[in-house]
């Protein structure tokens, strides 16, 4: 391969810079990735040597200009877009980030010196019933007043608030509280706000995803099934979760799976986790006299504790 007239070829044309920082904050700058692409293709289309008139048929320069992140400059022949506007939005979220740091840094010594640490673990071990409290919990929890600058009061409200949502071990809540933080929230009024915006189904369906061994993002799909079994079949998340450890046990967990299970549980009335273990049992001692009469007995005391132990959901709920 020739690569000097590669990369002769490649410097030719010029190139167009994107800062990390411009990447990092998209979602603050309210641009989405289309939006980013657009704004890159009409940079580098300001970069050929056009006049003004030319250049204002681009249709993504007409796009910055419309939505404020271009403008034009100079007059007449000199007539040029400039990025002022997207650079200066850029430096003004800059600058309220560092006065929210210049804050944070503050309130974190004060709070840090108030924090009271053996607070949190009572209420933890008060709210769960039993000392459950591990010492990597007990790390992140000196982490959000260390590092975030959360008070004893400020980290007691974020668990709470987790905890009402099912969200109540370090796994669950953990990434919700480097959510809050990245996002700047500082008081109790901006983190119940926050807590309140936040797309709870979102984390539950990606918890059942993990739970059945499928990663990457939420499918509208999936989304959609996890709404019917909770809205319309009024299962809790609880019942939810149950029924996806159950397809584990299978050759092929998947949604569909859990969706036929879901389907025998609201057809036999199950309505809450006790509900949901009985049906479990019956289950499993229909199979039992099933095979003691068919004269397999051999497995009949097997445990679970594989994935494919003996039960026979996809027979039983037509799923192939």
């Amino acid at each position: 391969m020739r690569e000097s007239e590669y990369l002769e070829w490649l410097a030719t044309e010029g190139q167009v810079v994107v800062p990390l920082a411009l990447l990092n904050n998209l979602q603050s700058l309210n641009l989405s990735p289309e939006n980013l692409g657009y704004l890159i293709l009409a940079m580098a289309h300001s970069k050929k040597i056009l006049s003004s008139a030319e250049i204002a048929k681009n249709p993504w320069i007409k796009w910055s200009l419309a939505e404020g992140w271009a403008r034009w400059v100079r007059e007449g022949e000199d007539k040029r877009i400039s990025f002022v506007p997207l650079w200066n939005n850029l430096y003004y979220l800059w600058e309220k980030q560092q006065k929210a740091e210049d804050i944070s840094g503050t309130l974190a010594v004060k709070r840090q010196s108030e924090f009271d640490y053996s607070k949190i673990i009572k209420w933890l071990d008060q709210t769960r019933g039993t000392l459950s409290v591990t010492f990597k919990e007990k790390q992140l929890l000196q982490e959000f007043n260390v590092r975030y600058g959360w008070s004893t009061d400020f980290i007691l409200i974020f668990l709470q608030l987790c905890f009402e949502r099912g969200q109540n071990t370090l796994q669950k809540y953990q990434p919700i509280a480097k959510k809050v933080y990245t996002n700047g929230v500082h008081t109790v009024d901006e983190l119940v706000s926050f807590m309140n915006d936040l797309d709870w189904i979102q984390y539950k369906v990606s918890e059942v995803k993990k739970c059945v061994g499928q990663y990457g993002g939420v499918t509208r799909p999936q989304r959609e099934m996890y709404l019917k079994w909770h809205q319309l079949w009024k299962f809790s998340h609880e019942v939810i979760m149950r029924a996806a450890e159950e397809t584990v046990r299978t050759n092929n967990p998947s949604f569909k799976y859990i969706e036929g299970i879901l389907q025998d549980w609201q057809q036999k009335g199950v309505k809450n986790l006790q509900d949901a273990e009985l049906a479990l049992q019956q289950h499993d001692q229909r199979k039992k006299g099933k095979e003691k009469k068919q004269g397999f007995t051999k497995d009949a005391n097997k445990k679970r504790i594989s994935r494919t132990d003996n039960r026979d959901w996809e027979k039983m709920l037509g799923i192939e």
